[in-house]
């Protein structure tokens, strides 16, 4: 078997732009650009949703498969955009490693005979090293036959005999084949990308945080497949388990910047065995017996605020040793007051320093204020089409005056 290659020498990929086609409310748009933080602005309906959407479905492929992946949606038929003639959607997304490398790859899923069940008909992943000629890493050989339920036949490394491999199950990626071992026949670079894809997709974090699940409790430890933080954030007892006592304290140090009372996170241990639901609380410090008296009180989850609940999972991830690599959150502003939503931004800003890509939504124009022009998308609905753009390249947003701030110029872009 093929030795798996060590960890430190896998190098770290950014997402640069992602093409999205047929899926949810994108027929064909252009291929979004993307940046270390991004913040996605735009009207009900627009298209927000629909890029991590389709970003949240290669992710949940790769855990499991991608039948798993489109359960919530009842099948592919309803993620197909309505414009569509045929049954089927396609992604294709750039990654850029440390050394400027870039990575290429586009997948088909079209829908099976039942109508629900989706297949996987195509792969291509290629690889492009100092503006030569790209390499093929994943192919596709035998086209997909929906009316007979095949999938397309995918081959791994074609130019390479010792380690071709043939992936032709119908609701699984050949991007999920991560083993990889040197050889004198493929290029040196060329055998870090699909770890280096792997590693990218199993440290990624999408959220829709729910108040009332964050306080639900979890098992103390995710199962293999789980991200560091499931959507929902039910499993956020199990993701401080595994921080260190180091990062417990730099998370504690983060909450004091909201909430100044915070001195310890303390989580509670299973007693009838490792599935039994653990949950936390946070211990502050607040006045007791007497005017000058203070005391620390724990405070259960489900005594916690919207807010704090909210804050102390965003941290958690950001303290957790490796954080996340991809990190997208709906509606970022949600159950947070001014000044705590200035606090998580700062604190998702500097997680990009760290190597984390932040792509964050949002319905605030006011938020904007705070971030970089260069980093907004601006999402709109143009007659029945989706598209995404720079703000700060729009004509609609550099014909005001450079002292009017981006959230005005956004509210009377129109």
């Amino acid at each position: 078997m093929p030795k798996r290659l060590e960890k430190e020498h896998i190098p770290s990929l950014r997402l640069t732009s992602v093409q999205v086609e047929r899926f949810k409310a994108a027929f064909k748009p252009t291929p979004v650009p993307l940046r270390p933080f991004n913040l996605i602005l735009g009207r009900n309906g627009a298209g927000k949703s629909t890029l991590l959407e389709a970003l949240q479905w290669v992710d949940g492929t790769l855990r499991q498969d991608a039948r798993t992946a489109l359960q919530r949606y009842f099948g592919i038929a309803p993620v197909v955009n309505v414009r569509s003639q045929q049954t089927f959607f396609q992604l294709g997304l750039t990654w850029k490693s440390e050394d400027e490398s870039e990575l290429t790859y586009k997948v088909k899923v079209v829908q099976g005979r039942d109508g629900v069940t989706p297949l996987i008909a195509q792969e291509v992943l290629k690889s492009v090293h100092g503006g030569k000629r790209p390499r093929t890493i994943i192919d596709t050989t035998v086209a997909a036959n929906a009316k007979k339920d095949r999938p397309g036949v995918r081959i791994v490394y074609p130019k390479d005999l010792r380690l071709m491999r043939e992936v032709n199950e119908p609701d699984r990626l050949a991007l999920r084949q991560a083993g990889v071992a040197p050889t004198s026949n493929a290029d040196f670079k060329d055998r870090f990308a699909l770890p280096a894809i792997s590693a990218f997709w199993e440290n990624a974090v999408f959220l829709r945080l729910s108040t009332s699940r964050l306080a639900a409790g979890s098992p103390a430890r995710r199962k293999s497949f789980e991200p560091l933080l499931d959507e929902e954030g039910t499993n956020l007892p199990a993701l401080l388990n595994e921080l260190s006592r180091e990062q417990l304290e730099d998370l504690v140090d983060r909450i004091k910047q909201v909430l100044s009372g915070i001195e310890q996170v303390k989580l509670s241990k299973p007693r009838a065995g490792q599935q039994e639901n653990v949950n936390y609380s946070l211990r502050e410090r607040m006045p007791y017996k007497g005017r000058n008296g203070t005391d620390l009180f724990d405070i259960p989850s489900w005594m916690l605020s919207e807010g704090t609940r909210r804050i102390t999972a965003l941290f958690a991830l950001l303290v957790h040793d490796p954080p996340p690599s991809l990190l997208c959150i709906e509606e970022v502003e949600n159950g947070l007051d001014p000044w705590t939503v200035l606090e998580v931004i700062k604190a998702l800003r500097s997680a990009t320093d760290a190597g984390t890509q932040v792509i964050v939504t949002s319905h605030s124009p006011w938020l904007i204020d705070h971030v970089d022009l260069q980093d907004i998308l601006l999402v709109e609905r143009v007659k029945g089409t989706t598209e995404y753009r720079r703000f700060a390249d729009m004509e609609e947003a550099k014909r005001f005056s450079s002292d009017v701030p981006p959230g005005a110029r956004y509210v009377n872009s129109r």
